[in-house]
């Protein structure tokens, strides 16, 4: 995360399922697979999790856990500089994916003087990546601790847990000295609750049925990749 000048409104938005199509810690998990990067056992423990939040034989919070804890293990002993070249190569394959609204929405928001602030459970690695990309300079990923140039099995920071992304919310906003009333949110997963009702600008990304629900209990728009920027055009003249 990296702070600039002080602005009246920031955005916060969602990655995974929202800007791009996959989970691109999950894309960049599966290469790690294929090169023999990191332990397979742990890589597998990943999947897993994920398999069985979408099989609801596991919530929400239990995911995050398992596969935070997962993430780190299959990490542990992999050398950062082998993860960043990967990353690099991953995201490479990945950013022709990226939503076709994306680029315009970044656009839009930095025209309209609004900070986009990029936050999403994959590697900070390949977060940055992203951001870089689109020309955003804050975002912020998973961080897995790393010692001497090598992974430990940690993670130090994961904005999926519960209050993860609506912390680091609450510290841009008021690094920069917005107000989050004015703020937005763009999000589509149970992850973007915290930060969907902390905004008076929220935008539920092409939900399911429980994000979708809350969604109509709250009076919160609804978007899709049609109509996004239509949406964002609203909520900035608001």
């Amino acid at each position: 995360m990296t702070y600039d000048e002080p602005v009246a409104r920031v955005a916060i938005l969602d990655v995974d399922g929202t800007m791009h199509p996959r989970s691109i810690g999950l894309a960049l998990l599966d290469e790690m697979g294929r090169r023999g990067l990191g332990r397979a056992d742990a890589i597998a423990a990943v999947m897993t999790a994920v398999a069985q939040l979408r099989a609801g034989s596991i919530d929400f919070p239990t995911m995050v856990a398992r596969s935070t804890a997962a993430y780190a293990a299959a990490l542990a002993g992999a050398e950062q500089a082998a993860l960043a070249a990967l990353a690099r190569e991953t995201w490479q394959t990945l950013r022709g994916e990226l939503f076709a609204f994306v680029r315009p929405l970044i656009a839009r928001l930095m025209e309209a003087g609004v900070a986009p602030y990029i936050v999403s459970s994959s590697p900070h690695e390949i977060v940055a990546l992203l951001a870089a990309d689109l020309g955003v300079t804050d975002c912020d990923g998973s961080r897995f601790a790393a010692r001497d140039g090598r992974y430990t099995g940690d993670c130090h920071s994961m904005p999926g847990a519960l209050g993860g992304k609506l912390t680091l919310l609450r510290q841009f906003a008021a690094a920069r000295g917005a107000s989050l009333s004015r703020s937005l949110a763009l999000g589509n997963g149970p992850g973007d609750i915290e930060v969907l009702a902390a905004v008076g600008r929220p935008l539920v990304f092409e939900a399911g049925p429980p994000l979708s629900a809350i969604a109509r209990t709250n009076n919160w728009p609804q978007v899709d990749r049609i109509n996004v920027l239509d949406h964002v055009a609203l909520a900035l003249s608001a």
